[in-house]
């Protein structure tokens, strides 16, 4: 019996097409629900027949849609961007009769309720995966960070993940599950990143070579068909030539996306400068990151991280700190949005501070319905 090879996924051109490094982009998952219920309801599927293929795409179900960013020199022209593109779909929300609103999971969205959009990749899905992929009602922010050399991407893939719990803890937005609070700051990682295989926290490469493999191996075993099928908190996009970090939460204030965007970038730039310099770093266990990603899943911000050097818990503000202050002399770029992300609450801090004065999910989600539209001018 004859196998027909498969041709690879990762094109030859990946991570050496001399793109410009550092330029960025970005996409922002946000719901659509039912004005006066505030459940999640259809309307996706019109949005995408009545615009571009490069502004908006389908993700799963037909109550969630992405919006893309162009590609951009700066965190602010990315979140320019996505703001303009949530202008577009208030638009078009409110001739369906529906809101628009975005959060790491909706307050009271049932996923036995939602209908997968009819596209091929997310009907293969269905049929591989059955429920756990029916029930991933989940909204990301998704920041992508040109990089040329595939050695060089793969560093930055290994070293990003010990940074993935502080992504993750500034970010936080899905307190709510079904209706119910979590005990989770983060209950889209509950549900996502924890649930499904090839996703959450990957483990090291160290070398081009090693990536290559894993993906031939899932490839010609059937277990993939595309690379989009391979869901990390960070991963190489052989296709765009970038570095993708997927560990944030979506963001209903889009101040918050020029914020995480600017991390983003920012610490991809401090670890190309690792790269070029020869300063390599450590490449940490996943078992200890994994320590952190839980704290900042449970507690977001009023956590603890643990120090991968000293071995010592210090408070998650404290660890975000110190970050953002190793991080100045270490790129060129303008932080001053980081500071937003220490002098407000996180999202979920918003959302169970509107639990707590009206003890009701619905209101928690016509809360972020309503910021969505008043944040977007």
């Amino acid at each position: 019996m004859t196998t027909v090879e498969k041709p690879s996924l990762i094109p030859e051109s990946a991570f050496q097409m001399g793109a410009r490094e550092g330029t960025l982009g970005a996409e922002e998952e946000l719901w659509l629900a039912d004005p006066r219920t505030l459940k999640l309801a259809g309307g996706a599927q019109e949005i995408l027949a009545a615009e571009p293929e490069d502004r908006f795409s389908g993700e799963l179900i037909d109550c969630e849609i992405e919006s893309n960013s162009g590609v951009h020199l700066t965190p602010r022209g990315v979140a320019n961007d996505l703001l303009e593109r949530r202008r577009v779909l208030l638009g078009h929300a409110d001739r369906l009769g529906r809101v628009l609103g975005t959060s790491g999971t909706h307050p009271v969205g049932d996923w036995r309720e939602q209908e997968i959009i009819d596209k091929p990749h997310y009907q293969r899905l269905k049929a591989k995966l059955g429920w756990l992929i029916r029930r991933n009602n989940t909204f990301s922010l998704h920041v992508h960070y040109a990089v040329e050399g595939r050695e060089k991407a793969v560093y930055l893939f290994d070293r990003l993940r010990e940074y993935v719990p502080h992504l993750l803890a500034v970010s936080a937005n899905s307190p709510f599950w079904q209706g119910e609070i979590t005990d989770m700051h983060s209950s889209r990682t509950l549900i996502f990143a924890r649930s499904i295989h090839r996703a959450g926290l990957p483990e090291p490469m160290g070398l081009w070579d090693n990536y290559a493999r894993y993906v031939d191996f899932a490839h010609r075993s059937g277990a993939i068909d595309s690379l989009s099928e391979i869901w990390w908190d960070v991963r190489p996009h052989p296709g765009l030539g970038t570095v993708e970090v997927r560990a944030f939460d979506a963001q209903t204030d889009p101040k918050r996306n020029e914020a995480l965007t600017t991390l983003a970038a920012a610490l991809c730039d401090a670890l190309c400068r690792e790269y070029e310099n020869g300063d390599l770093r450590p490449i940490r266990p996943s078992r200890e990151i994994e320590e952190n990603k839980w704290s900042a899943q449970r507690y977001g911000m009023n956590g603890g991280l643990t120090d991968h050097e000293t071995h010592e818990t210090v408070e998650t503000r404290r660890a975000v700190e110190t970050l953002f202050d190793n991080l100045a002399d270490k790129t060129d770029r303008d932080l001053s949005p980081l500071g937003l992300l220490l002098d407000e609450p996180t999202e979920s801090e918003r959302q169970l501070e509107v639990w707590q004065d009206t003890g009701s999910a619905t209101e928690v989600a016509r809360d972020v319905a309503e910021r969505t539209r008043s944040t977007a001018g």
